[in-house]
């Protein structure tokens, strides 16, 4: 069990086993693949550091030139983007299925491919 302390300042546990991506904005850090929405304050690497799973996690670009920490393991497909999956002006190279959302990222496929087996996946 880890313990996040939320944006909303509540203290909960989780098992980080269960994290498949984070993307830091505005409002804190997102925490994907858990049942329902974590957000907290603690930055994208230090919470992967105090947790020891940095080595577990991809960082990629978004589109949007945002970062996005995908959890090796937790990629199940990774392909070129279809139209619909860039958005204008921003760039697209790769789509990942990460525990059960599409995710497109700026990486091509083979830097995605690389990066993901380096941090656990196994495409």
């Amino acid at each position: 069990m880890a313990e996040i302390k939320t944006s909303a300042g509540t203290t909960i546990h989780i098992d980080a086993g269960g994290i498949s991506t984070l993307v830091g904005g505005p409002s804190g850090t997102a925490l994907g693949g858990l049942a329902e929405g974590v957000t907290t304050a603690e930055a994208p690497d230090a919470l992967l550091a105090r947790l020891d799973l940095v080595q577990d996690f991809a960082r990629l670009t978004r589109p949007d030139g945002s970062a996005l920490w995908v959890r090796g393991s937790a990629v199940s497909l990774l392909r070129p983007p279809l139209p619909t999956e860039t958005p204008p002006g921003g760039t697209g190279k790769a789509t990942l299925l990460v525990g059960g959302s599409h995710q497109t990222v700026a990486e091509d496929v083979a830097a995605v491919l690389a990066a993901v087996n380096a941090c656990g996946g196994q495409l």
